[in-house]
């Protein structure tokens, strides 16, 4: 996570509504920003392994963020502050904890709506029901975990059983199917390297030879996995904001178990995807038929692209108040958790020029 401060103008800020910030967050970006003191601003010095460099730009001055020794990429560059030191702890745990839930809510559910369109795209008639029901209670498991994290962020410690219970039941049923299919298509593959279409209709297709079932129920997989994750931050959240004091120390071997689980399950899934959107099909078609279908089990296998670049962005008005801003493009897409007090319709007074923001 990094913190960067910088002038806006009125043009600027105009491309965003602005939504209150909750008291406890409040208060933590007021310390943050006095830490930094974005009139003076903070220092950085590069601190580089032992005989490496910085490498140059390209098409630009400056640096890049890494060293080079030798011709070759070999380490990180590491940026420490000259200023401000520790002067940040006091209000830093809790914007950590407000600004991670906050990024991990908005590219689940990028994520899972991405999953969901595709299923959506390969689904019959015969089985449109079934995975509509699917996906509402993915949706809602969501749906049910993003509230959740609204009230934390709001200062209130929320009950968080159902909306684990419903995201763990996602990721459970989903966990089955895996487990089922683990290394399965590395059996199918020929000594040339090649995957008999007939015995992959067979294998992931069922008794009804539909690969299609195969590819929606992967993308359902990887629907519940991206809840599951959000599932375990919003619980680590949660109880870290209660007691930040607190080292949670049987907890953490808990939680720490049901992220190896969670790994596990991403990592079978990511396999499989990459098996079958690398696969080479045979099956003693024309060269243009077995093209036709290789194309299109590749094409509805892979992952969907989602953006997980999350900047979370906050502007400090004229008055000293600190709001968080969202670009209005947004509110178009997905909602995003904000850190909010409850009035999202509010918004704060025309900025003046050249306002500090921190994002």
């Amino acid at each position: 996570m990094a913190v960067e401060y910088f002038p806006v103008s009125e043009a600027e800020i105009a491309k965003y509504r602005t939504v209150p910030v909750n008291a406890a967050a409040q208060q933590s970006m007021v310390e943050i920003v006095k830490a930094l003191n974005p009139n003076n601003p903070t220092l950085y010095r590069v601190v580089l392994p032992k005989g490496a460099e910085l490498v140059k730009a390209v098409g630009t001055s400056g640096f890049r963020g890494f060293a080079r020794s030798g011709g070759k990429i070999r380490a990180q560059a590491v940026l420490k502050p000259v200023a401000a030191g520790g002067a940040i702890a006091a209000g830093w745990p809790i914007f950590a904890v407000a600004g991670t839930v906050m990024a991990v809510d908005m590219v689940a559910q990028r994520e899972l709506r991405a999953h969901q369109r595709r299923v959506e795209t390969i689904l019959g008639r015969q089985e449109e029901r079934h995975y509509v029901e699917r996906i509402k209670d993915q949706r809602s498991a969501d749906a049910q975990l993003t509230r959740a994290i609204s009230l934390m962020l709001d200062g209130h410690n929320p009950n968080l059983e159902l909306a684990l219970k419903s995201a763990y039941d996602e990721f459970h049923r989903s966990q089955q199917f895996l487990d089922k299919c683990r290394g399965v298509i590395e059996q199918l593959i020929d000594a040339d390297g090649k995957v008999d279409y007939r015995r992959l209709e067979e294998v992931l297709g069922g008794t009804t030879k539909d690969l299609d079932y195969f590819l929606r129920e992967l993308h359902m997989a990887r629907g519940a996995i991206a809840i599951r994750r959000k599932a375990l931050l919003a619980d680590a959240a949660s109880v870290a904001l209660a007691d930040p004091g607190n080292p949670y120390t049987a907890l953490r071997k808990f939680l720490d178990s049901q992220v190896h689980e969670l790994e596990q399950a991403d990592a079978v899934a990511a396999t499989i995807t990459k098996q079958l959107t690398e696969i080479q099909l045979k099956g003693g078609w024309s060269i243009p038929k077995a093209l036709k279908k290789q194309e299109r089990l590749r094409r509805l296998a892979a992952a969907p692209p989602v953006d997980d670049d999350v900047e979370i962005r906050f502007h400090r008005t004229s008055s000293g108040e600190i709001v968080q801003v969202i670009a209005i493009e947004d509110d178009e897409g997905d909602q995003p958790t904000q850190i909010t007090s409850g009035d999202e319709s509010s918004s704060a007074g025309t900025p003046s020029p050249h306002e500090e923001s921190t994002a």
